[in-house]
């Protein structure tokens, strides 16, 4: 089993896999990132639903692949917790990414107002998700192969990609100022500008390959590494999990940032969130013994708060727009690495 083989590698064989493996990731990532670009100006359906739907189905397939495997193994706190801790892990990316930018806050240089609502889908959903935890869950009747609120779940998703391709077609409201940052057109990088939309489509399919095989090694490969330090899997899935996975969504924005698609940032990061979320129900599929929120406890509805509060913050940021640089980012990237730096330590603490 590929499980057990990663077991047998050994400690110097799992770091051997996990870096040739993160190297994979970070450039499938980039690449990723700007493919989705030239796909989103071909097609006219907006960067902002190519960045939902495409782009963040590609960039959460390492979560998928170790949430998948560790539901069928029957591990749920490792496979609901991988999601869920991703979630908070995606936001800490924002951060860094705004600290890599460096010129100036990230989230004032955001001007479609469909990112908002990005985000505030992201709360809803998560709270769904709390809802699930916390009333416990049980089987549709009559089908019985998945819970009621998964299932809820995939359509609040399905309805929130309606509603943002609706949205971004049109500026309900616009900030009063424009950043330099953004009176400049981007175009599709040089490289791709002469390839046609199906050459494009075939290097994405190919890029998008590597991230699920590399991805799948990298989050293997974290779980053998981590297993050997003695944390719960609970803890293990949130921290090791979320941060091996989530190498697809930091070279992602970080690339985004380098080409001033800022607002791509965003539009990633809150859609992977809505990926990381509705896959719960894949979990529930896989996992044979029952309603997998149903057996979640105060460690993964913690989980959920923090990963809520941290797209809260996000989103008071960008309506606040705070101009002035703290620590070479924005107060509200600061804010979100205290708080999860802060809610890390009490997740320790509950593992």
């Amino acid at each position: 089993m590929l499980w057990l083989d990663f077991h047998a590698l050994g400690l110097a064989g799992n770091l051997a896999a996990f870096a040739v493996a993160s190297v994979v990731v970070w450039i499938a990532g980039d690449r990723l990132a700007r493919y989705s670009q030239v796909i989103a100006e071909r097609t006219r359906l907006g960067q902002a639903f190519v960045s939902t739907s495409f782009l963040a189905v590609a960039s959460s397939l390492p979560e998928m692949s170790l949430a998948s495997a560790a539901a069928t193994l029957g591990d749920v706190d490792l496979a609901a917790n991988s999601l869920l801790g991703g979630i908070a892990i995606t936001m800490i990316v924002v951060a860094l990414t705004d600290l890599v930018v460096g010129r100036e806050p990230l989230s004032i240089d955001v001007q479609h107002p469909v990112v908002l609502l990005q985000g505030a889908l992201v709360i809803v959903m998560l709270t769904v998700a709390a809802a699930g935890i916390t009333a416990g869950d049980r089987p549709i009747p009559g089908i019985e192969v998945a819970g009621v609120w998964t299932t809820v779940l995939l359509i609040l998703y399905v309805l929130s990609l309606l509603l943002i391709r609706r949205l971004q077609r049109y500026h309900p409201w616009t900030p009063d100022a424009t950043p330099a940052s953004q009176d400049d057109e981007h175009r599709a990088e040089p490289a791709l500008a002469d390839a046609s939309l199906s050459q494009v489509v075939r290097l994405t399919a190919l890029t998008t390959a590597a991230v699920l095989v590399a991805g799948t090694v990298l989050a293997f490969s974290a779980h053998a590494l981590a297993e050997q330090t003695g944390l719960g899997s609970g803890f293990v899935g949130l921290l090791f999990g979320g941060v091996a996975t989530s190498l697809p969504e930091l070279s992602a924005t970080i690339s985004s940032a380098r080409l001033k698609q800022y607002e791509v940032v965003f539009y990633d990061a809150f859609g992977t969130n809505m990926c990381s979320v509705v896959l719960l129900l894949l979990v529930d599929l896989l996992y044979v013994k029952g309603p997998i929120l149903g057996e979640l406890g105060r460690f993964s509805i913690f989980a959920v708060l923090l990963g809520t509060a941290l797209t809260a913050i996000y989103l008071a940021g960008l309506v606040a727009r705070p101009r002035r640089p703290f620590w070479r980012m924005g107060i509200d990237s600061v804010s979100v690495l205290v708080v999860a730096a802060t809610g890390f330590v009490m997740l320790f603490q509950l593992r």
